[in-house]
């Protein structure tokens, strides 16, 4: 059944809110809908798994009425929750960070690599033209200091976008203080690449990078993620209000169950899974083709519930949290070096990784 959706504004942007009445829902022992709001960014990979459980009816069988309540970007996902607009969250870093510096959101879970990130130029850029092996992080990123020095670089502020791009930069021994930097939203920055602004691009999975990747005549990618080595990852996050809540918790239990079934399912049924894919991305008003699909997914790696329980519980060495809290930690201390977050933030970020509810569900699984 189609969901309803509607646009509203939440603290002066737009955002896709997918109104879950008649979409999945299912009723508990009591015979009553247990409700549970569910955040995400718009047309992502990493939000699929929700998609698929809720055409498949997972969700009504577990007893749960999923809202859907979809941002075009983490850090406006996280604004959100100064009015309660969700229970729990599947976010990039961008969002993990305002979501627990600023908003004193838990981060519940791992649940995908996120590496996939590009920056585009033209194929007639100078950078095209300078040609690889001038970058210490990688041999395959284009261009020198010179081609990117000053280039008009379009891309989103606070983000995994940011976070490629400045590492790229670090490669040349360069800061975003050495380009013009315009901040602007995932699909803001696909039309306007497409209209001709800007020198180079980047974009994300959600926001048209594999539309671009299937027009070589036109785009060429200088850098990606994992040539820039960002090792990033995607978060399951929770809302402080709503973890306190038993009967929520016990909704998260159930939904974080299924998710990860989900993303099984995915790995396991890629053709099926990549039309999914398809459906779910023009549902959000992404264009795109099964090809692409086929590719996005191919791009990262859902983690499995012991995975992610590890993840969370496995100590980092010589340090007095988990694994995953340390990268979350080195990665905003990158953030910190760049200007976009402050020294005393780290000091804010700590306490925030919490392994309670993985660990139940892991433990469930077994």
């Amino acid at each position: 059944m189609k969901c309803r959706q509607l646009f509203a504004a939440v603290l002066g942007t737009a955002v896709m809110v997918s109104m879950a009445a008649g979409c999945s829902g299912g009723k508990g022992k009591s015979g009553e809908l247990n409700h549970l709001a569910v955040s995400g960014i718009s047309s992502t990979s990493q939000y699929l798994p929700v998609y698929v459980a809720e055409k498949k009816g997972w969700f009504t069988e577990a007893g749960l009425e999923i809202e859907d309540v979809m941002f075009t970007s983490g850090p406006v996902q996280m604004e959100s929750l100064s009015s309660d607009s969700w229970d729990i969250g599947l976010t990039g870093i961008g969002g993990v960070l305002a979501g627990a510096i600023r908003y004193d959101a838990l981060i519940v879970s791992a649940s995908s690599t996120d590496i996939g990130q590009y920056v585009f130029a033209r194929k007639d850029s100078p950078i095209v033209a300078a040609g690889k092996g001038h970058n210490t992080l990688s041999p395959d990123i284009y261009g020198d200091a010179e081609s990117w020095k000053g280039v008009k670089a379009l891309c989103s502020t606070g983000t995994v976008l940011q976070y490629t791009l400045v590492k790229t930069l670090k490669g040349f021994d360069m800061s975003k203080d050495d380009v013009n930097f315009v901040a602007m939203d995932g699909p803001t920055i696909y039309s306007s690449f497409l209209a001709g602004e800007g020198d180079i691009c980047v974009m994300g999975n959600a926001a048209g990078a594999f539309t671009l990747l299937g027009m070589p005549d036109e785009f060429v990618p200088i850098s990606d993620a994992r040539q820039a080595k960002t090792g990033l990852i995607t978060n399951i996050m929770a809302n402080k209000n709503s973890y306190k809540d038993e009967k929520k918790y016990e909704s998260m239990k159930e939904f974080l169950k299924i998710y990860f079934k989900a993303a099984q399912w995915i790995d396991e049924n890629p053709d099926e899974a990549a039309q999914y894919m398809l459906d779910f991305s023009e549902e959000g008003g992404t264009k795109t083709d099964l090809e692409t699909c086929k590719n996005l997914l191919a791009a990262d790696q859902y983690y499995t519930a012991e995975e992610a329980y590890q993840m969370a519980t496995d100590q980092a060495e010589g340090q007095d949290c988990s694994s995953m809290e340390a990268d979350l930690r080195d990665t905003l201390q990158f953030f910190i070096d760049t200007g976009s977050y402050r020294q005393e933030d780290q000091e804010s970020f700590k306490n925030h990784v919490d392994a309670k509810l993985i660990t139940d569900v892991y433990q469930s699984m077994k």
